[in-house]
């Protein structure tokens, strides 16, 4: 989802909720919910679905609704509150009433959502409460009864209520290479959100990581195109776990690779990147079938996503068979007149990208932009003119209803109250272990990790609570926890544990001095146009009172621990020109190492949402973990990595750049890029390739081995290869094992490495184990051919060279003949709308006969069907 534009105030009380229910005359059990129309037809289970596989129940209230009525379940308004009589601040001016009830009883809303992890409040029993008071008065007071959709940002678990679990930033998640992990965490969300209300989370975000200036990079899994499609596919299966809960696949397509770094900027790819690199992992998540698709807020080689029509609808429903719910990113039909300048104004924007194919439309609360009524007016204006057809609406609608009768919204409006006081806070095996081992241990100089535990220990930096400094632990969860932008100073809180307290408890001694930061400048602004974050995403500082304390104690330290790091921040206020770390920060590495004069071990933390800091700073330090945004349990999976409790196992899934304060000239530097990476002077090789990360422990390789040596994609679409692990040191410990493809040739250039599978092992101290790894062969695919990368996906035939872990044994697989390892996964960039594309895509291009690309049906893509593509994306006949 994108931003969430006001504070909320978290006052909901039972009280007020009760006397409004009383005055709009409305039962508040579930029992009584559901005597319209809807709910008539829903309970009529003799015949619920006709031969072409079309709801029964949905037919017959797409025969019965007005127009108005249809576009209002198109209709998602952000809500702030659930008070009945708020004071008109969280309803947009153009609806012009008093209360939140309205949008049901007037418009007929088909969703409500509470945008930015902000729910009206952070008490779970009053979100719960609220919710079904909405929900029965909604039923009973709008025309047919039909229950509204509340969508929310659950994201890294179910940042929304106070006490809450959160587990992890999805940037942690890659580093863990434990889908199945992340599976189980996200199961534990599904159950969570559905308990507090919830039909739908705006997540996973499907997104690669690809540019560390974008504010959002710590929502991507990773750069790698595999691992990214890998975890998306298990997030949203474990998100789609509980019957009540719709995961929601975003940002489609290639939102994550701005031009210039920036959040909602365009992006200039080629066709080529896009088929090879962005589209696959998105393509992953839908195999496990979510229930909606968010669009990109951005544009793509200059069309806006929300406009795109090739996107929308030639891709994501006819060849990729999409049938669920497509909604547009947070007010984002009136951004492509104010962000994108594409259209001359709103009617415009709304006809391209209902047209295209967005199903809702996600509509803030407040501000410039045009709110619910003035989107039904002009969504029936426009139809009436015939600028819309209404059979787009109807399938649109259609899309919206059957989505809420899948998740046995008819048959039970509301939840059960008291269903969240079971489930609230709960998962903690599974935050601890993912917090663990989502710890990559980036430096070890001379062994200074783990520590004994008999030390006295210094304890500093921005990422420490400590007296006078509420900040507590906001730099440990990041954004989209109880807050856009993340925790407020002060709280509320999700369950946490803190390092402070979880070291004080290993270690001989503890003293603490915490350093100043500060995560509300983002909001300082508002509305003056100097909201926008520093690149430190916060306000830090050093000042002489907390140097005078550092020079005081440094001394007498056994061992100094700085917590380093930016601040929680989220969307354009992340957004980033240099990763350096800021320059209070960079004082206190030096202060400490004056102090110090490398006699006393020296180690780094680094909580941040991307790899923030310079070589010139870290060759100060002795040992260096990075810790990304661990969430609940990070304290705990940090002091038990500093003292040997857990041997750290985590491995980066981005690229680290080396030179931080000059990204525009060597950021990107993902791992799988084109050769060469450097023609002059500039290093353009990362401080920390992707896979790196450390031990206590050291492993050895065997010579590895194939299945079989020689393959044909055609037939088979991986190929196992067995290698014997042994840990080689006096540590127990976990070990990923990766697989890559460091030399290959083709008809186009080549990555200089790409990953073709992975997988976790347990050893004790001189243990061995044969690893089986089950390796991708799509890994391999590239789009042959010229510039205009309109040709099939394939495997070409060749040797590729395979390498286990950086730099370990090789061994070479040889690919007999070139073809596709999915016959299916071709692509739509031939002939025109209608042309063989029908839902579910056969994906043979044009008529339906040609190879793909072949738009004219004579097996051969030539200039004629350049000519049919080139056509049918600028809408010339």
């Amino acid at each position: 989802m994108s931003e969430h534009s006001d504070e909320n105030d978290g006052d909901a009380s039972d009280t007020s909720r009760r006397t409004f229910m009383k005055a709009a005359g409305v039962a508040t059990t579930a029992s009584a919910v559901g005597a319209g129309t809807g709910a008539a037809a829903a309970d009529d289970d003799d015949d619920d679905g006709d031969e072409d596989g079309r709801d029964d129940r949905v037919e017959a209230l797409l025969d019965d609704l007005t127009l108005e009525q249809k576009v209002g379940q198109m209709t998602q308004v952000a809500v702030g509150s659930f008070d009945p009589e708020p004071d008109g601040s969280n309803v947009p001016d153009s609806f012009g009433v008093d209360t939140v009830g309205e949008y049901f009883s007037e418009l007929g809303v088909g969703s409500i959502l509470s945008g930015g992890a902000a729910p009206p409040s952070f008490d779970a029993q009053t979100v719960v409460e609220g919710v079904n008071a909405l929900q029965e008065y909604n039923v009973e007071q709008s025309d047919h009864g039909i229950p509204f959709l509340y969508g929310v940002d659950a994201t890294h678990g179910n940042g929304l209520l106070e006490g809450a679990t959160v587990f992890p930033q999805r940037m942690n998640m890659g580093a863990t290479r434990n889908p199945a992990l992340v599976e189980e965490a996200e199961r534990h969300t599904s159950d969570s959100t559905a308990s507090m209300g919830a039909h739908w989370t705006f997540a996973p975000t499907t997104d690669l990581q690809r540019d560390p200036r974008w504010g959002r990079f710590f929502e991507g899994i990773s750069e790698d195109p595999k691992l990214e499609g890998d975890f998306s596919r298990a997030r949203t299966r474990g998100l789609e776990d509980d019957d009540r809960l719709t995961s929601c696949v975003k940002h489609f397509a290639a939102y994550s690779i701005p031009n210039n770094g920036n959040d909602r900027a365009p992006a200039s790819t080629s066709l080529r990147d896009l088929r090879t690199n962005v589209l696959p992992p998105y393509r992953e998540a839908l195999k496990a079938e979510p229930g909606t698709v968010m669009v990109n807020s951005g544009a793509v080689n200059g069309k806006p996503a929300h406009a795109s029509h090739w996107l929308l609808t030639r891709l994501l429903r006819d060849h990729y068979g999409f049938e669920g719910l497509v909604v547009s990113d947070y007010d984002d039909l009136h951004r492509l007149v104010t962000n994108h300048d594409y259209v001359p104004d709103f009617r415009a924007g709304t006809r391209e990208a209902i047209n295209a194919g967005v199903d809702m439309y996600m509509i803030g609360n407040g501000g410039s932009a045009p709110g619910p009524v003035q989107f039904v007016e002009t969504v029936v204006s426009l139809v009436e003119d015939g600028e819309i057809p209404e059979e787009r609406i109807d399938e649109a609608v259609r899309n919206v209803l059957e989505l809420k009768v899948d998740l046995g919204l008819f048959e039970a409006p509301t939840v059960d109250e008291s269903r969240i006081g079971g489930v609230l806070g709960g998962a903690r095996e599974t935050s601890e272990e993912m917090a663990r081992q989502s710890l990559v241990l980036l430096e070890n100089a001379e062994e200074t990790l783990p520590l004994s535990g008999d030390e006295s220990v210094l304890l500093a930096g921005p990422g420490v609570d400590g007296d006078g400094n509420n900040t507590r632990a906001l730099m440990q969860h990041g954004g989209w926890t109880l807050g856009w932008q993340g925790p407020s100073n002060g709280g509320p809180y999700p369950r946490q544990r803190l390092l402070s307290d979880e070291l004080e408890a290993r270690v001989g001694s503890l003293t603490h001095v915490p350093t100043y930061y500060d995560n509300s400048t983002w909001w300082a602004g508002q509305g003056t146009g100097e909201n926008q974050q520093s690149d430190e995403n916060g306000d830090f500082a050093f000042t002489d009172e907390q140097e005078s304390a550092m020079r005081s104690a440094a001394p007498d330290a056994d061992v100094v621990v700085l917590v380093l790091g930016e601040g929680s921040h989220n969307e354009g206020f992340g957004d980033r020109d240099e990763l350096v770390l800021d320059e209070s920060q960079q004082r206190l590495v030096d202060v400490v190492a004056e102090e110090t004069d490398g006699e006393t071990p020296v180690v780094g933390v680094v909580l941040a949402g991307s790899p923030r800091g310079s070589a010139e700073t870290y060759d100060e330090l002795d040992a260096l973990l990075f810790a990304g945004q661990p969430g609940s349990d990070g304290g705990a999976a940090i002091a038990e990595a500093l003292v040997g409790e857990y041997n750290p196992s985590g491995k980066l899934a981005f690229s680290w750049p080396r030179n931080p304060g000059t990204p525009v000239g060597t950021t990107p530097v993902q791992y799988y890029r084109y050769p060469p990476t450097s023609t002059g002077a500039t290093d353009n090789t990362p401080l920390y390739r992707f896979g790196h990360g450390l031990s206590y422990t050291d492993f050895e390789y065997g010579e590895p081995s194939l299945s079989a040596s020689g393959v044909d994609p055609s037939e088979t679409d991986e190929v196992t290869l067995n290698v014997d692990v042994t840990n080689v040191g006096d540590r127990a410990g976990d070990h990923v094992v990766e697989v890559f493809d460091t030399q290959s040739y083709g008809s186009v250039l080549q990555p200089l490495r790409r990953l073709l599978g992975y997988d976790r092992v347990s050893l004790e101290p001189g243990e061995t184990a044969t690893v089986d790894l089950s390796l991708d062969l799509a890994a391999l695919a590239v789009v042959p051919g010229d510039l205009l990368g309109l040709a099939p996906k394939v495997v070409e035939a060749g040797d590729y060279e395979l390498t286990v872990g950086d730099d370990g044994p090789t061994t070479t697989l040889t690919v007999d003949s070139t073809g596709s390892t999915d016959d299916h996964d071709r692509f739509p960039v031939g002939g025109g709308p209608g042309k063989g594309h029908g839902p579910g895509g056969n994906g043979k291009g044009g008529n339906g006969k040609g190879r793909e690309g072949d738009g004219d049906g004579d097996d051969e893509p030539d200039m004629d069907d350049v000519l049919d593509l080139l056509r049918e994306v600028t809408g010339s006949s």
